[in-house]
């Protein structure tokens, strides 16, 4: 029975991610994108995922076409069905802690990850040089991972407006039908007396 197994585990290889990209976002969650290549004949490969807690998983091919797949702990073996790049995305909770203001994306990685930043965050601090910044896509190399940002909310930027200049309009708006209809009411009065 072990020779067994040993002989089905090296059909099955772990093998690394080509690519990996993961965009944080304000409400603790971030989207974790994993390409990988797979080997001529291989017909399993088996991945390390980021984070412990996996959500909305999707694993498919090249064209978008989904593959079967199992997690047992922090690795996914997908069965690739003759594909050539494998692509597996998901939602986590662990790589995102929040102190105060600022957010932090915390990871470890065996190939180099691109961040890519929300449009309205602005960058505290990293563990490393990046390798290469475009816009709001940070890539960072290789091992320990981390990025801290704050997210500028649009809403709270606007100007505030004065209270009791807006509370003045509101009852205006509200105080002229009033007494228009009072008018009315006191006219109806008059003329039924007569």
């Amino acid at each position: 029975m072990k020779r067994a197994l040993l002989a089905l585990l090296l059909f099955i290889p772990l093998v690394n991610a080509q690519s990996i990209s993961i965009a944080p976002y304000g409400d603790g969650y971030a989207t974790v994108e994993i390409e990988v290549p797979v080997d001529d004949y291989a017909t399993q490969v088996t991945v390390s995922l980021l984070g412990s807690h996996y959500e909305d998983v999707f694993v498919t091919d090249v064209n978008g076409n989904p593959l079967e797949y199992s997690i047992e702990g922090n690795e996914i073996t997908v069965t690739v069905q003759n594909s050539q790049i494998i692509k597996i995305a998901y939602s986590t909770p662990d790589l995102m802690t929040k102190e105060g203001l600022v957010w932090t994306l915390s990871l470890k990685s065996e190939a180099p990850v691109d961040v890519i930043l929300p449009e309205e965050a602005s960058l505290v601090d990293m563990s490393e040089s990046p390798l290469e910044v475009e816009g709001n896509k940070i890539t960072m190399p290789a091992g320990e991972v981390q990025i801290s940002f704050i997210l500028q909310n649009l809403e709270e930027q606007k100007p505030v407006q004065d209270i009791s200049t807006n509370t003045g309009k509101n009852l205006t708006k509200i105080i002229l039908p009033l007494g228009a209809l009072l008018a009315f009411l006191v006219l109806g009065f008059a003329l039924w007396k007569r």
